[in-house]
Formats: C-alpha cells, structure tokens, sequence
C-alpha cells in the first residue's frame, strides 16, 4: 500500500497513467485491508456524504435521458481517490508515510526545475519527443511564450502541461506546507520544498487561476495549522508578501493578472459562462449528461471560434457540475465539501492540511475547471483524502 500510495504521490505529477495504477491500486488495497479487519462497512458508511453526490451523477441524469460518455464516467470516479488515499493515510506506518511524502516532495522539486528550464527555454525541441506520442504527452504545450515576450515559455514541469502542472503542484504544496507546521523534525526541508512550490506556480505556468488559489489555500494552512495567533500572522502576510513580490517582479504574470479583467478575456469568460447557464436551464433536473457539455452547442453564431471550440468547460467547475449532471450534482457536491470542511475542522490543527486543500479546490474551481484534467482531477481529490486521513491519524494518536 504504501508503495502504490508512493506511486500516486509521483504519478500525479509525471503522467496520467501513473497516477490512475497508483490511485487504483491504493484505493484497492486499503478495501482490501479493511475487508480482512471487518471495518470496511463502517468505514463506507462513514463516507455517505459521497454517495449522493455520485449516486445522483450517474443514475439521475441517465434515468432522463441523458447517458454518461466513458471520459465523464472516468471524471467523476477520480473522486474515489479520496477516501482510498485517506484510508491508506491511517493504515500504513509512520515510517512509510514519511518515505511517501518525501518521494512526492522529490518529484514536485524536479518537476519545478523542468518548469523553470521550460520556461527560460532551455528545453529540447519539441521533435525530441516524438517517440511519446503513444502516451499522447503534449510536449508543445511548453513551447507557448508568456505575454509580450519571445523568450520566455509557460512551463508545464514533468507532466508538460502549464495548467496541469500548476494545478497538481499546488495540491502536493498545500500538504507540504502542512507538513512544515505539523511534522516538527521536517520542518526546514518541507518549509523549503513549500516555498519552491509556491515560487513556481505563481511564476514559470502563468496560471492564474492556480496562483490566486494556492496564496488562498496556503494562509488556510498558516491560519488554522500555526500554533499560535502571532505565528499565524506572521507566515500569512509572509505568503501573502512572497507571492506580491514574485508577481511583481514579473512583469508578464502580473500582465496576465490584469488581462483577465479586459474587455475580450472577460466577454470571453462571460460566453461560456452563458453557454453553460443556458445548458443548465435546458436540463435541470439532470443536465446534459457527464462529459456531454459543448459550450458551441450553446452560443450564438456569431461567438468567437476560440469560444465555440471549448472542449466542455464553462471556467467554473461549479456550473460544470450543473450543466452536466443537474441542479441535484451540484448541491450533493458542495453538500459533500461542506461535511469534508466539518470532519477537518473537527481535528483542529491537524485538519490543516484537509482544509489547505479544500480552499484550493473551491478556489480553483471558482475560477477555473480543474477537474477536467485527470491529473489535476486525482490530485486534488488526493490531497483531500491525504488531508483527512492524515488529521484522522494525528487524531488517534
């Protein structure tokens, strides 16, 4: 289990297919304990918030017409990671779960050195890679240059992906950051790998969304995981200096940052926006069906192409949600984070890492949709589970 668990911890952050055997595979395990100490039952029945939401998800908006494609199946099955990485959290050993950690700690720091390479250019060319095209790896994706500047590229760390790779760091940042507040003998070397996380997502991917996000979720972390309101204090305006500064001494992110209040950014956003209110109205009871939402079927002729061409987002997971699955999946949805933001809260400091990770699930999915990518989708969901399980652990201690 813990070997699998470690399998996850790095496959978020290389590849899809790594991360589904480890996700799986740990998930798998941890039933498989729990069946042979008779706690399974008690332990699902103690996760029934989710059932709703899945229940609901699947069989609603079938039941009116409107079956699931096997990539919105996929979708929301990630939300299994949770409970299985939070089960294998309690289960493995202290000692395990150090080593798990600090392999995840390692790839998050090799993958911010290639997001760093990326983004300064000094990178192979794309060509190079030709040879991964049955892993279906965008490698051009790291060839896009940041605004107003010709040598300077968005990096995408090791899963070559700017939005992925900002997603998924800052998911294993926020436990880290935890871990730096609640694992006093690795304070420096987790406090350290945190703040390279940060560095990173606010400046090589561009990403805003997972920028704004990250500064959120890390003065959670600081404010319910320091051990006094003074500590609190002083490493939230820390963060909040920290990320000020790196966006302001680079002149293209904090561009980024005011493009999204432009004219054509924001009319951009308001479209799909629209289309996915539109979807929603149409169907809402049980929406369009998982993976079934096309912003184009849902805009005006005259929409720009870029708009149309969407792959099936409308920039907020939330409506996403609605637009699919009906007004039903969202409500069990936040129904659920609102009983994970309870159960965190209820181990006091040793929920910060579960509550680190909601504040950045609810940010992202704000402003952005996070889950359609199956790395960031099981890594948040991981975190979460991590999250718990670990505040569950420390709770029985």
């Amino acid at each position: 289990m813990a070997l699998s668990l470690g399998l996850f911890a790095a496959g978020v952050q290389v590849h899809e297919l790594f991360a589904t055997v480890g996700g799986w595979l740990t998930t798998a395990l941890a039933v498989a304990v729990l069946v042979r100490e008779g706690r399974f039952v008690a332990e699902a029945k103690a996760l029934w918030p989710l059932a709703p939401f899945l229940g609901w998800s699947l069989v609603g908006p079938l039941v009116l017409g409107h079956p699931p494609t096997g990539t919105g199946v996929a979708r929301l099955f990630d939300v299994l990671m949770l409970p299985g990485v939070a089960w294998a959290c309690v289960l493995v050993t202290e000692a395990a779960l150090l080593r798990v950690a600090l392999v995840g700690c390692g790839v998050l720091l090799v993958s911010c050195a290639a997001a760093g390479l990326q983004y300064l250019g000094l990178w192979p060319r794309s060509e190079t890679f030709s040879s991964l095209w049955w892993a279906q790896v965008p490698t051009d994706r790291v060839y896009e240059p940041v605004p107003g500047r010709t040598d300077r590229f968005m990096g995408g760390g090791l899963l070559l992906h700017r939005l992925r790779f900002a997603n998924v760091a800052a998911a294993v940042t926020v436990l880290v950051a935890a871990g730096a507040l609640l694992v006093p003998k690795r304070r420096v070397l987790f406090g350290v790998v945190a703040l390279v996380g940060l560095g990173s997502v606010a400046v090589f991917p561009h990403a805003r969304a997972a920028t704004v996000a990250l500064v959120v979720a890390l003065l959670v972390v600081a404010g319910l995981g320091a051990p006094s309101r003074r500590v609190a204090v002083l490493l939230g305006g820390s963060v909040a200096a920290v990320a000020t500064l790196l966006v302001l001494v680079t002149p293209s992110m904090r561009e980024r940052l005011v493009s999204a209040l432009e004219a054509n950014a924001a009319s951009d956003r308001q479209a799909l926006v629209s289309a996915g209110l539109s979807a929603l109205a149409k169907e809402p009871l049980g929406g369009v069906g998982l993976g079934r939402f096309k912003p184009g079927a849902y805009l005006p002729d005259d929409a720009p192409e870029a708009v149309r061409q969407h792959q099936g987002k409308t920039h907020n997971q939330f409506l996403t949600v609605a637009a699919e699955g009906g007004v039903p999946a969202l409500v069990t949805l936040l129904a659920f984070l609102a009983w994970v933001a309870a159960r965190a809260l209820r181990h006091g400091r040793a929920g910060a890492a579960a509550m680190g990770a909601l504040a950045l699930v609810v940010g992202l999915s704000a402003l952005h949709d996070p889950l359609f990518h199956a790395e960031s989708s099981m890594a948040l969901f991981g975190a979460l589970g991590a999250g718990l399980g670990l505040a569950r652990r420390a709770g029985s201690q």
